[in-house]
């Protein structure tokens, strides 16, 4: 099945399909550069989730657009690589939209004066779509990549965020909004979304799974049950792998880091299209404490919560190329507020 005929098509009107529209929206508001018309696209209460925290005021999403727009004039929407949809009740459909961002940093931004550099990163838009108009969005950037391109500190940005996010210009709280909290039942039947169609449940088993016995439970032995031998994987810093064996060491890497971390996922996306096959989309947070190898510096020993999301293209019932993002900035803001809470103390 290649479509769902209940979703009525006022949900993504006057475009072709759901994924017309949002390519067609990103290139009118970026290309274009009609940012004014985002009140056209998004919903006046629009609710983002970020790893920086929550907002609900489309104000925001505007002001903060035209900022990015005059730091990066030539950085458009970026090229979408794929977006992955499906229905969410007979008006609505989530759409989770993959990104390969560049640009040059020509304008002052909130990192500070033009560096004149390129730049190149990945960024999901998990998007909640109803009556044609974003209702509630989970947002996840690679912003490492970013600085890594513009030469600029990781460490400095990170702790600037520790105290506050230039992206919400709200107080860093991991601890509040939907991103983080509430619990999941079954993502295959519903997720932070809304309710699944019922189709696509044993893919959707198979990532679960995959997530909780590769991740959770340690047994990297069994990648090879749910990848393909000749498996792609592009993660954060556009690091790229192939195989079966440098997939496992990507994933043992990043619990290296935090070795009690444990992954939970909290929406699934499945599509079909005769032109780009099967393809998943899934929202995750994992919840770990920063007490192993010093990757972000001395271990703290102290709570990270890591909101990320991955996208499998799918062949013959097995992964055959996963981007896997999650912003590392904020992973590291945690860490040197934890840093800074832990010196205060003891300098009391």
């Amino acid at each position: 099945m290649f479509a769902d005929d209940h979703l009525s098509p006022g949900a993504y009107a006057p475009y072709r399909d759901p994924r017309d529209y949002i390519l067609s929206w990103t290139d009118e508001i970026w290309i274009d550069r009609g940012i004014g018309r985002i009140r056209e696209h998004y919903a006046d209460d629009i609710k983002v989730h970020t790893a920086y925290g929550e907002t609900y005021d489309i104000d925001h999403v505007i002001q903060n657009s035209v900022m990015k727009m005059s730091a990066f004039p030539n950085g458009g929407g970026g090229t979408g690589e794929d977006v992955v949809w499906e229905q969410r009740g007979e008006n609505g459909f989530i759409s989770s939209h993959r990104v390969l961002k560049t640009g040059t940093h020509s304008g002052y931004w909130t990192y500070g004066a033009p560096t004149g550099r390129d730049w190149i990163s990945r960024t999901v838009a998990h998007c909640l779509v109803r009556d044609g108009k974003v209702v509630e969005e989970w947002l996840v950037r690679d912003e490492y990549a970013v600085l890594q391109s513009l030469g600029l500190d990781p460490e400095v940005v990170a702790a600037d965020l520790a105290a506050a996010s230039p992206v919400t210009g709200e107080l860093l709280d991991l601890g509040a909004g939907g991103a983080f909290v509430g619990k999941i039942g079954n993502p295959a039947v519903e997720g932070v979304s809304g309710k699944r169609p019922h189709r696509y449940l044993k893919e959707c088993e198979l990532i679960q799974n995959m997530f909780e016995e590769v991740w959770n439970q340690r047994l990297f032995n069994r990648v090879n049950l749910y990848c393909d031998p000749k498996i792609v994987s592009h993660t954060v810093r556009m690091h790229r792998e192939q195989t079966i064996e440098c997939y496992q060491r990507e994933i043992i890497n990043m619990l290296a880091a935090f070795p009690d971390g444990k992954m939970e996922v909290r929406d699934i996306v499945v599509n079909e299209s005769p032109d780009l096959g099967l393809r998943i989309a899934v929202i995750w947070v994992m919840e770990a404490t920063y007490c192993g190898v010093p990757l972000y510096g001395k271990p703290t020993y102290s709570p990270v919560k890591i909101l990320g999301t991955s996208h499998y293209e799918m062949r013959d019932g097995k992964i055959l190329r996963e981007w896997r993002i999650y912003d590392e900035i904020a992973v590291m803001a945690q860490i040197i507020r934890a840093r800074n809470n832990t010196t205060a103390i003891n300098d009391r």
